[in-house]
């Protein structure tokens, strides 16, 4: 079970730092384009949401088998 344990963090911690980097480049397309025509950074938003989601769902599968517990990974 150690060997998951690991992997899971750091899989988390990937996830939210990709978030992180989509709302950054999400504002940096909103001050280039200058609030005109924002399907960069419509983009940049739609991965956020889709990262966030999916992170979501693979934290609730990973509580109801038994991956994670109610104190974090490998509790």
């Amino acid at each position: 079970m150690a060997h998951y344990n690991g992997r899971m963090r750091w899989l988390v911690i990937l996830c939210l730092v990709a978030i992180v980097v989509s709302m950054a480049s999400a504002l940096v397309y909103l001050f280039r384009d200058g609030g005109q025509g924002g399907n960069r950074m419509l983009r940049a938003l739609t991965i956020r949401v889709a990262i966030s989601v999916g992170l979501f769902i693979f934290l609730m599968a990973s509580y109801k088998f038994g991956l994670i517990g109610p104190g974090g990974v490998g509790k």
